[in-house]
């Protein structure tokens, strides 16, 4: 399915996007006497197309939508795309899920299923992600398997971005708002040529928020500030006709608090819970309420990234393109896991570091012929390091290890994929297109595990050696490795029943591939049928551990789908239409749930669901029914449903979990948008417009309609995510050149009160709420 974009600001000379009609969530990017819509122009298949002419579930909001709805957040974007989910981790790892496709890990070097790009670039690990969405022409969200041409780890689907480009002209623009909490965000760009063969963009970003969440035990404590700064620079550079350059180099900087819980339920891993966690009292279930131990959330994280483009046209016909990119992120933060004041679960040290480089080489014929080709190969070889401290020392296993209790665990991976793709259309006919990929992926991953005590008084520590171990190891030296090998073989020179360090490798392949066919009976009309096959690779846990059962990685996932759709316009373009429906066989889906592990209760392990299947259809309308009105309904219906597996899940339960449904998947969405435009003045017009987003509830974990064992709770079964409706409203006055607009805007006006996420930790079970109601106004200029 499709969903429209808003007019592309600024695009560049070499490349223009036309403007569109207005999406679900999206104003209205046609002028007050605009007769219709215009094209979309998308690059789902690596190349320009219209998005009429795309045969495949593809739904695009533009850089108008972005920046006049105020979308910057990944929450935002999820909010704004049908059938897309967002959910908060405790680590900060943010994690999509779309069609009920999705990875919950909470690791910084866990693959996603549905991974994000910038120009085609890979932004490989969800939390190089968090502030990329500026200066965007707009987003591509690209539906089902998607492992031809966008790599082996798209299981769900790609989040393309396609950054706004440098124009031959000057432009420049600048917009700044202020709203509640203080928040000021303020995006300029300044763009032109500098000389004949070269063209170069600058942009930035600058977005502040003072403590919007309130301690429930101290009402004068704020929680939720953040500073965020990004920036971007775009060359394109041609010395010769043949030869293009494009060069992009971005980063962004955040700083602030990490965004605390609310406590909701109990989930004791021992009889008997700790005496400053039973004297807590629930969180109020309110937008803003929740808790903390006063001074530890913090984060200091950045990203950068280079990457280069190559495009040299070997003849009129065939173009060689190269993608080189270089990504680093850092991290420093410490997150709330109880959202109490006490410390049954701290991170009071959560640091990462990734380096990742990635190179594409392609060759390929464009889209003017009757026969077009890709072919090509990628190779990325990513470093990912990360240390956790955990403080528990309020929880109700602390007393095993007293006085401290306070394990330390770390995770070093490398990550090495080779791949080998190619991808063709061929019109049989004017109305008749057979569509085909294919891609060889070789995946490479080492993982050096270890949990341990630093502390000065290494109590867990003593504990293994002296309890467990029954002293058989001698004294425990403080930042050993105390996990216990309980495999019945000898792993990285650690025999059975020894305590050390956990090493291994896993390698796999796998082939992606994708068949369909397009039939355009006339013109305005597209009937698609594709089935695909796309694979995620297998991932190491990084987990506090008291075994190597809980280190063990899960296998690589795959999804088989077959999807159907029809895109219209109709009434001499006034109104479109598209619809598809899916069913996906989903094969060793992966995800992080428990296993028991005595003497210390459930702890975290990775595992595999054998079977899984999606079924769904989505149905959009865009209407333009008079001048200056734009308008759009869509609806999405997707069954999610556990088909066989049997363990334990997040929550602690121990279950058959078949029929139960897939985390994080809503079987209902609904959104409905309007904006009308209408002159005023010979030089001003007036705009309004607003937004309603309808989501069913779901569940946050497998088996979450089963409450767990709690030994109390406020909510009656902590883990399930109801269903909410969120309403934004805007309106203003803009020049009718659009030199100028001044607005206000409303997000979640009426304060609904809503969680994306419920994380059961050691004692306690948790909600991340979303955002309450924000309000301000907005002044944009451009020039």
């Amino acid at each position: 399915m499709a969903t429209a974009q808003t007019s592309i600001s600024e695009p560049a000379a070499a490349a223009p996007v036309a403007t569109a009609p207005a999406p679900v969530a999206a104003p209205s990017a046609q002028p007050a006497d605009a007769p219709g819509a215009s094209e979309i122009v998308v690059t789902a298949n690596k190349r320009e197309q219209k998005l009429s002419d795309v045969g495949l579930s593809v739904a695009v909001v533009g850089g108008e939508a972005l920046k006049n709805q105020k979308i910057s957040s990944l929450a935002d974007i999820a909010n704004t795309v049908p059938g897309l989910s967002f959910t908060q981790t405790a680590n900060n790892s943010p994690v999509y899920t779309l069609r009920g496709v999705g990875f919950y890990e909470t690791s910084i070097g866990a693959y996603p299923t549905v991974p994000v790009y910038i120009d085609e670039f890979p932004l490989s690990f969800p939390v190089t992600t968090s502030h990329s969405s500026f200066d965007l022409e707009r987003i591509e969200v690209l539906k089902g398997p998607q492992g031809t041409l966008f790599g082996q780890n798209a299981t769900g689907g790609a989040i393309n971005y396609i950054a706004a480009k440098p124009t031959r002209d000057f432009h420049a623009g600048i917009e700044g708002s202020y709203g509640r909490f203080s928040t000021a965000d303020t995006e300029a760009y300044v763009s032109g040529a500098i000389t004949d063969t070269l063209l170069a963009r600058v942009s930035g970003r600058f977005d502040h928020i003072d403590g919007w969440q309130v301690s429930n035990t101290r009402p004068g404590d704020r929680n939720g500030r953040s500073n965020t700064y990004a920036g971007r620079l775009l060359l394109d550079f041609r010395p010769v006709d043949r030869l293009r350059f494009n060069l992009d180099v971005n980063g962004w900087r955040e700083t602030g608090e990490t965004q605390s819980l609310q406590y909701v339920a109990t989930l004791p891993q021992q009889p008997q819970l700790g005496p400053n966690v039973a004297s807590q009292s629930f969180s109020p279930r309110t937008p803003r309420a929740a808790d903390w131990t006063p001074g530890l959330p913090y984060k200091n994280n950045s990203m950068f990234q280079a990457a280069l483009r190559t495009d040299f046209d070997v003849t009129d016909a065939v173009t060689l393109t190269s993608l080189t990119s270089y990504v680093r992120y850092t991290q420093n933060q410490r997150s709330e896991s109880d959202g109490l004041p006490a410390e049954s679960l701290d991170l009071t040290m959560n640091s990462g570091r990734i380096h990742s480089f990635s190179q594409e080489l392609r060759l390929s014929n464009g889209g003017n012929h009757p026969f077009r080709w890709v072919l090509g190969s990628n190779y990325e070889h990513s470093k990912v390091d990360q240390e956790i401290q955990v403080n528990c020392n309020d929880s109700s296993t602390a007393p095993l290890f007293f006085p401290a209790c306070g394990p330390n665990y770390t995770s070093n991976q490398r990550m090495t994929n080779y791949a080998f793709f190619g991808n063709a259309e061929y019109d049989i006919t004017r109305m008749l297109t057979l569509k085909g990929g294919v891609r060889y992926t070789e995946s490479r991953r080492h993982a050096d595990l270890c949990t341990r005590d630093i502390q000065d008084s290494p109590d867990v520590g003593d504990f293994f050696y002296n309890i467990l171990l029954g002293g058989a190891f001698g004294a425990y030296r403080r930042g050993d490795c105390y996990v216990i090998n309980d495999q019945g073989t000898t792993i990285n020179g650690v025999a059975p029943g020894a305590p050390g360090p956990y090493a291994a490798s896993l390698n796999e392949h796998n082939v992606s591939w994708r068949v369909g066919v397009d039939f355009k009976p006339k013109p305005g009309l597209l009937i698609y049928g594709n089935v695909s096959k796309g694979y995620k690779a297998g991932s190491f846990p990084a987990v506090s551990a008291s075994t190597f059962t809980q280190f063990l990685p899960v296998k690589q996932e795959s999804v088989q789908a077959y999807e159907g759709g029809i895109k219209a316009s109709l009434f001499d373009r006034t109104v479109d239409v598209t619809a598809a429906g899916y069913y996906y066989d989903y094969k060793n889906k992966q995800l992080r749930s428990k296993t028991d592990a005595p003497p210390f209760g459930i702890l975290d392990i990775l595992q595999n669901i054998p079977k899984s299947d999606v079924k769904g259809a989505e149905l959009q309308v865009d209407a333009r029914p008079f001048r200056g009105l734009s308008t759009s309904v869509a609806f999405t219906y997707t069954d999610a449903e556990i088909k066989k597996f049997t363990g334990i899940n997040a929550a602690g339960v121990a279950a058959d979990f078949e029929g139960t449904r897939v985390p994080f998947t809503p079987k209902y969405q609904v959104s409905f948008n309007a904006d009308y435009t209408t002159p005023v003045s010979e030089h001003l017009k007036a705009f309004v417009g607003g937004t309603v987003s309808y989501r069913s509830g779901t569940v946050a974990v497998v088996g979450g309609d089963i409450a767990p064992p709690t030994t109390a709770s406020a909510v009656g079964n902590p883990e399930l995510i109801s269903g909410y409706a969120l309403v934004d409203l805007r309106a203003g006055v803009a020049s009718r050149d659009d030199r100028w607009r001044l607005s206000v805007y409303g997000k979640n006006v009426f304060n609904k009160y809503y969680w994306t996420n419920v994380v059961a930790a050691f004692d306690t079970i948790g909600r991340y709420a979303g955002m309450p109601g924000t309000y301000g106004v907005s002044l944009a200029f451009k020039y």
